[in-house]
């Protein structure tokens, strides 16, 4: 009975509406529940996304015995669209995505609540947060690195860096409009630059 109560209880507070109780607590909840059992409802409902997520890779690569970053590439929208390419078995990377971009979002915003608090707590805080998603970001380094190794083959490749970010949709009512409305991409994270795993590719 008591995992079951403290998985009952966890999913209380995990999807309670924000309160000062529910934010103290919010971090122990996810830990309980993540990264197996969260859910993202919009599976479920019948609302529709109302944004675009958008990764943007970089890579620093040794060229001509220098050291260079390559212009930022948008791989998400490829890779969302890589399951068309072969129907009968399609791809699964565009869950790994759907994965990053929530951990990118969850991460985001615990960040930004640490920098709302006292000075004194935020060091401690940081390092707790980077420790719970140290797994998390080792995966991204895997993947990105793959992703890289692709975009330059036989190049020398050094570190990786994702930036995430977000577009909204143009509301279907507002489409044919004159002139067209602007899609504000806005920023979520950016990834400290991750050192190149070779062989990860393979």
């Amino acid at each position: 009975m008591l995992p079951v109560l403290a998985f009952t209880a966890a999913c209380l507070v995990y999807n309670a509406p924000q309160s000062p109780a529910s934010v103290r607590l919010a971090g122990t909840a996810r830990k309980v529940l993540e990264p197996y059992f969260w859910q993202d409802w919009q599976l479920f409902g019948p609302t529709p996304g109302t944004s675009n997520n958008l990764v943007y890779l970089q890579a620093r690569i040794q060229y001509q015995g220098k050291v260079v970053e390559t212009a930022p590439v948008e791989v998400e929208d490829a890779i969302d669209k890589a399951p068309r390419d072969f129907r009968i078995n399609p791809t699964k990377l565009p869950g790994i995505m759907l994965a990053f971009d929530q951990t990118s979002s969850h991460y985001a915003n615990a960040a930004t609540r640490i920098k709302k608090l006292p000075a004194v707590q935020r060091k401690t805080a940081q390092a707790e947060l980077d420790k719970r998603y140290k797994a998390d970001f080792g995966e991204m380094q895997r993947f990105f690195s793959a992703r890289a190794h692709s975009l330059y083959p036989g190049a020398r490749i050094l570190a990786v860096q994702a930036t995430f970010k977000t577009r909204p949709m143009i509301p279907f009512s507002e489409r044919y409009e004159h002139p067209r409305p602007v899609e504000k991409v806005k920023g979520l994270l950016r990834t400290s630059w991750m050192a190149y795993v070779p062989g990860v590719a393979q």
